[in-house]
């Protein structure tokens, strides 16, 4: 027998083995590869930007919705308040954020009136994309001045151009604001006063003092007042009256129905996120806000779940530009 042959034979089957190896990682590697990117989502925490104080409704409403979130995702969900520039900072961040669905926004009404209120955002609309509307939630408006206990004593007071209504709100271009200026517009109130304060609280005092005439406010910032007898409620803004105040009636009873508005809240994520992924989403959202726990904790600071898909939430969105844009144009407000 040939020993060096033999020899040779083991080597040979070695060097077959480890070239059938070596193809066999060429035609395979990529779909390897790709199934080990493809791992299920999530599989890791989602951070979640809310870019207002902690503490305040938004804070609230996003820590009860995403506390449900994270028991059906399987994963941590964490909120992370980044305030500033009336939503800017926190905004940018979500919107320059890897598009992989693990960095999520909180948004309310002034992310659709931003893209009006100012003239060099750090950001486009189109960098984000909807994922869901969370909630909507009724305001009340109210007032402290003597025989005004109606909406239409307001009118008729509004209407006397020698002594013009004033209304207070929390600042320049704020939900507030932009509703008391539709509905002197829509009412006829003659030179209404628009008097912006740096929050709520400030506002509130002139108004149950009777420095100011009326303001818009969410019904349980307004709440208390209201029960005290410190302020009158003349009529809340959503389509219907409100649990919290069953005997205010709303807008749209009143004949109002182009005034018909509520504060919202809702999600987006940046706009390269995978479709799956923001569908996923959309889905779980869905099912947590149907949860009776979630919806009778939500309403006892009237505010009303709502679970709508990606595609519903962006038409809203863009109503809510459109009509908030055009008074915000009519008005020259500018924030920058």
């Amino acid at each position: 027998m040939n020993t060096s042959a033999a020899r040779r034979r083991p080597a040979r089957r070695r060097a077959l083995a480890s070239s059938a190896l070596l193809l066999a990682a060429l035609v395979l590697g990529p779909q390897a590869r790709t199934a080990q990117a493809q791992e299920p989502y999530p599989s890791r925490p989602i951070r979640v930007v809310v870019p207002y104080p902690a503490g305040g409704n938004t804070d609230i409403i996003a820590r009860d919705v995403m506390k449900e979130l994270s028991a059906r995702l399987g994963q941590p969900v964490v909120i992370d308040n980044k305030p500033g520039a009336n939503s800017i900072l926190g905004t940018e961040l979500v919107a320059k954020a890897a598009p992989d669905g693990y960095t999520l926004l909180v948004v309310i009404g002034a992310y659709a009136n931003n893209e009006s209120l100012y003239r060099n955002l750090p950001y486009k609309a189109s960098d984000l994309a909807p994922v869901s509307q969370l909630t909507r939630t009724s305001l009340v408006l109210v007032s402290a001045r003597p025989g005004i206990r109606t909406l239409d004593d307001l009118v008729r007071s509004g209407r006397d151009a020698a002594a013009p209504q004033s209304f207070a709100s929390s600042g320049v271009g704020s939900a507030a604001h932009l509703l008391g200026e539709r509905l002197a517009r829509s009412t006829g109130m003659k030179g209404a006063m628009h008097v912006p304060y740096k929050g709520t609280a400030d506002a509130t005092a002139d108004l149950v003092s009777g420095r100011v005439g009326f303001m818009f406010d969410a019904i349980s910032a307004m709440g208390a007042q209201i029960r005290q007898g410190k302020l009158a409620a003349l009529a809340v803004t959503g389509e219907a009256r409100s649990p919290q105040l069953p005997d205010v009636p709303s807008m749209s009873e009143l004949g109002h129905p182009d005034l018909v508005s509520y504060a919202w809240a809702g999600v987006m994520a940046p706009v390269r996120t995978p479709a799956p992924v923001v569908q996923r989403l959309s889905a779980e959202l869905a099912q947590v806000l149907q949860g009776a726990e979630l919806r009778a904790k939500l309403q006892s600071i009237s505010t009303e779940t709502v679970g709508s898909t990606p595609a519903d939430f962006g038409r809203f969105i863009a109503q809510e530009s459109r009509i908030n844009g055009e008074l915000i144009r009519q008005l020259k407000l500018t924030l920058d």
